[in-house]
């Protein structure tokens, strides 16, 4: 049985709907923060709903006590995905928040699967904790130097499964996802916004030149990758999940102009501090681990995210 925190969102909900059909009885937990609307988390999760082999708990994980609502349940893996996410949203005023939940979150549930015979987590954490990054593509190797208050929670996060592995022979996957698109991408994400304000022929700004650039990969290949690693025993490894290639802002926007065959309308602001130029993968030490069989292209990736939005919000093409 698969344990899934943030089961109702984005990777989340794509998540546990390929692990129902690949046959694994899961459990989701997600307690609907507020970070968008709650209907649309919902919405993701009606194809799992009605599966015989779903159960889902909407419960918060910093309440105490959490192990208490599986109690006698076989848990052979945790996929912790939840968190509060955003660079651009963590700050220095709400960052109590993301410290409750980015870090004292995960902590809580290290310390609740303590010695309970749960021998294998799996940990999503981000290329934001590169930060200024020694080279690239961006290797496993190199030291993380976070320059983003997100990126901080996040190696917080890393350093707790680290330890949590260590003392108590937890076996320890680390993925650093990079850029994730696709369908049922959270509203406030780069692709989400631009697909939405293009089709609403609105207004869409964008921080800096737009030459920025980002490493992508779609979330059905994000979810096959967990999948494979399931099978795999690792003892404390992180693994870069990204696509191995990279798109700048203007060029992701040109093809959905294409797309769409609809121009965008673009105001360039000023550029974020906390935002890295350039997110660039090296995915060699996962290609030694897995067979990357799944490699979805952008056009193809984009036009089903497309396909999503419109359906979510009943736009008309």
């Amino acid at each position: 049985m698969i344990l899934v925190t943030g089961a109702a969102g984005f990777i989340g909900s794509n998540l546990c709907e390929l692990l129902l059909e690949k046959g694994y009885e899961v459990i989701g937990i997600d307690n609907f923060y507020n970070n968008y609307e709650r209907w649309i988390k919902e919405y993701h999760l009606k194809y799992c709903l009605g599966n015989p082999n779903f159960i889902f708990l909407e419960y918060n994980i910093l309440e105490p006590n959490i192990m208490k609502l599986i109690e006698g349940l076989k848990i052979d893996c945790i996929i912790h995905l939840a968190d509060i996410p955003g660079v651009t949203a963590c700050n220095e005023i709400n960052f109590d928040e993301y410290i409750k939940y980015n870090i004292v979150a995960t902590q809580r549930m290290l310390d609740a699967i303590k010695n309970k015979g749960v021998k294998k987590l799996i940990y999503a954490s981000s290329s934001t904790v590169y930060g200024e990054n020694e080279g690239f593509p961006m290797s496993e190797l190199h030291n993380p130097r976070p320059i983003s208050l997100y990126g901080v929670t996040k190696l917080a996060g890393e350093t707790l499964c680290h330890y949590y592995g260590k003392v108590y022979d937890i076996s320890v996957s680390i993925l650093r996802f990079f850029t994730v698109y696709g369908p049922r991408q959270r509203p406030d994400m780069a692709f989400h916004n631009f697909i939405k304000k293009i089709i609403n022929g609105e207004e869409i700004y964008i921080y800096g030149d737009g030459e920025q650039r980002r490493d992508f990969i779609y979330v059905e290949d994000i979810c096959e990758i967990i999948l494979n690693l399931l099978e795999l025993d690792l003892k404390n490894e992180i693994l870069n999940v990204g696509g191995g290639i990279t798109l700048s802002v203007n060029e992701s926007i040109e093809i959905i102009e294409k797309l769409l065959n609809k121009k965008a309308v673009v105001k360039y602001i000023e550029p974020i501090i906390e935002e890295q130029v350039i997110t660039y993968a090296s995915v060699e030490k996962l290609q030694d681990i897995i067979t990357l069989n799944k490699k979805t292209d952008i056009y193809e990736g984009l036009k089903k995210e497309i396909g999503y939005i419109k359906s979510l919000y009943n736009l008309k093409k």
